[in-house]
């Protein structure tokens, strides 16, 4: 089983300089040129790296290595693209800076690629659920690029490590695994996110939008069957179980919009009524609450995102 560690033992450990003590510390200012990769070691069977060079076809990229298959992943239309050298298989096309593949060789190789001098490609909004990226940066700890807020946009971040031949994952709030501790240029990750609106820059990590930042932890309830058909507060309506746009607060004013998070599934409110409720509750109608779980589980942890005031 890997190790885990926190992230003060890792920045204090005596054997920090096998991981690059100097790409340890945190960076006071976020870096605006890609770091040049060098030489990157690759083995026989499957790697994932990141090209960090300048635009180039992808054939032009790989023409050295020993590959038998290489894919990547249109973050846009959520889909994989492949390449097989040989073969009129290529919905890759050209490779941009940052790009990440997942690549199958014969044997183990160098890849080498040339210095990237140009500017850095746009920001790319991830969606909710799993993206593939690639990180071009100077080394730089995995909560500083993936964010160590546990309830915030990204909610894991995986990389595959040859060394051990598996997947070594990071989770905001967690301690990093020895072997996931920083990231390295070159490297390619797959990350979850769970809210909408981030963006990830190669060189500086995931950068939570407004709407994500305007996001807090808290709970979600249902209404007791017995109160269908009772006035609600604000509005003095009658409660429905079957209105999925209900629900209960005193930590938001009547009228005020939010959209509840539980993972990836979601559900879009009104404040409508109040109540004795904890700090950060929400009190949800029978038919918003099912869009998030089931009713016996009663009550669940979510995050809770305010879209509108009243």
């Amino acid at each position: 089983m890997t190790r885990r560690y926190s992230r003060r033992s890792i920045l204090r450990a005596t054997t920090a300089a096998a991981i690059g003590a100097a790409g340890i510390g945190v960076a006071t200012s976020s870096p605006t040129v890609a770091r040049e990769t060098q030489s990157i070691p690759l083995v026989a069977g499957w790697n994932t790296y990141a090209w960090c060079g300048p635009e180039v076809p992808v054939a032009q990229a790989l023409a050295d290595l020993p590959l038998r298959f290489a894919y990547s992943w249109d973050v846009v239309n959520q889909r994989y693209l492949g390449y097989a050298p040989g073969t009129p298989i290529n919905t890759i096309g050209r490779l941009q800076h940052g790009q990440p593949l997942w690549m199958r060789l014969s044997a183990d190789a160098d890849w080498t690629q040339p210095t990237f001098r140009g500017p850095l490609p746009a920001a790319q909004q991830l969606p909710i659920g799993w993206s593939f990226i690639g990180w071009s940066g100077e080394h730089q700890p995995v909560w500083v690029a993936f964010s160590e807020d546990a309830f915030g946009p990204v909610a894991e971040a995986l990389r595959w490590s040859p060394e051990v031949g598996d997947w070594l994952s990071y989770v905001p709030g967690e301690s990093a695994q020895q072997l996931f501790a920083v990231l390295h240029p070159g490297d390619a990750v797959w990350v979850r996110m769970r809210l909408p609106g981030a963006t990830w820059n190669p060189v500086v990590g995931v950068v939570p939008s407004d709407e994500a930042n305007q996001v807090v932890a808290g709970q979600a309830t249902y209404y007791h069957p017995s109160l269908a058909g009772g006035p609600m507060y604000c509005s003095g309506h009658a409660y429905d179980p079957q209105d999925p746009t209900i629900a209960s607060s005193v930590s938001w004013s009547c009228g005020t919009r939010l959209r509840v998070w539980r993972d990836d599934r979601s559900v879009e409110v009104i404040v409508q009524d109040t109540g004795a409720l904890a700090q950060n509750q929400v009190d949800l109608s029978e038919a918003a609450f099912r869009q998030l779980g089931d009713l016996a589980e009663g009550r669940l942890n979510v995050l809770i995102e305010v879209l509108s005031g009243a």
